[in-house]
């Protein structure tokens, strides 16, 4: 079973007023490749229907089945791959790792099994062994989209913009319809100075996102951040069209960051204001609100929220820049 690629998705701030940093964060699945494509031994009778269970949530039937071809055969490499992906369901990386190392001793060609070992060294910070393991993945099956767009994960955390590039664009070459690869690239172009070549990503990955709230967010962040900022309100209010009640608060948020950034300010405060009764204890939404209140003039208020900013989080980033734009205010 081809472990899910994961991407982090952050609602940020980016302007003159408005500092960057995270507020959410959410995770995406990939697209898996097609069935014939995936590089994996064969299935025993007790695999298979585990490897049912688990699509089906029932991680705990579909682990005794794993462990019982295991015991039936202890060289069986995608029993063992399959009870990784049970122990990592059950938030037991160590085991987990264990299990996939045992999975490539047995077979290392499994380009299945090095794709989510690299990734379990990826999360766990160990980025230099997960680059070097996805590399053998995308080696042995360059069919392998997961491994190709993990290890474009890994080149692009390393800073290494070309080799990620590459990677990218290979994933967006054997999954066209699938928006995710696109929008990744695009942020990374964005993190390497190319807002042109974002822009035209997203421009492409557009019509594919509508009716998906979280990744029309970070097309509209990404078309904001890019220099577009018009664009990135029609494709925000597009979602806040589709979202239906409640909105979601990362979505006014992003929507009132593009009406700011398009310098319609009234909307920019009427929007966030709503973000801000939504969630009032947050403190990048209270110093967004202040930056914006400051940009139109309402300096008292500013201040207001400038302060609240800080006392939600005294030691946090947002305090300090709020400090920052207090002082200014004097």
């Amino acid at each position: 079973m081809t472990r899910s690629v994961v991407v982090a998705l952050a609602l940020v701030a980016l302007s003159s007023w408005i500092a960057c940093g995270p507020a959410t964060s959410s995770k995406v699945p990939v697209a898996a490749p097609p069935e014939e494509l995936v590089s994996r031994p064969p299935a025993t009778p007790d695999v298979l229907q585990g490897e049912r269970l688990l699509v089906k949530g029932r991680v705990s039937e579909a682990q005794e089945l794993f462990e019982r071809a295991i015991a039936d055969d202890p060289e069986d490499a995608r029993a063992w791959l399959d009870l990784g992906l049970t122990q990592e369901a059950k938030r037991d990386p160590a085991s987990a790792e264990r299990a996939y190392r045992r999975a490539i001793e047995i077979d290392p060609q499994f380009a299945e099994a090095l794709n989510n070992l690299g990734v379990l060294l990826r999360e766990g910070g160990h980025l230099p062994e997960a680059t070097s393991v996805l590399e053998r993945a995308a080696s042995l099956d360059p069919t392998l989209t997961a491994a190709r767009f993990n290890l474009g994960l890994s080149y692009e955390e390393q800073r290494r913009f070309d080799d990620a590039e590459r990677e990218y664009l290979a994933t967006i070459e054997q999954l066209p319809a699938d928006p995710i690869p696109r929008v990744n690239l695009a942020m990374m172009y964005l993190d390497a100075g190319r807002p042109e070549d974002a822009a035209a990503q997203l421009r492409a990955v557009r019509p594919t996102v509508r009716g998906d709230v979280l990744l029309s967010i970070a097309v509209g962040q990404g078309l904001r951040r890019a220099g577009a900022p018009a664009e990135a309100v029609a494709v925000l209010e597009d979602a806040r069209a589709q979202a239906g009640d409640p909105l979601p608060t990362d979505l006014l948020a992003e929507l009132a960051l593009a009406y700011y950034a398009a310098g319609d300010l009234s909307s920019a405060e009427k929007t966030m204001r709503r973000a801000i009764d939504q969630n009032e204890v947050d403190p990048a939404l209270q110093y967004a609100y202040g930056s914006i209140l400051a940009r139109m003039g309402e300096v008292g208020r500013a201040r207001t929220h400038f302060r609240r900013a800080i006392s939600l989080d005294a030691d946090g980033p947002y305090a300090e820049r709020s400090r920052m734009r207090l002082e200014a205010l004097k």
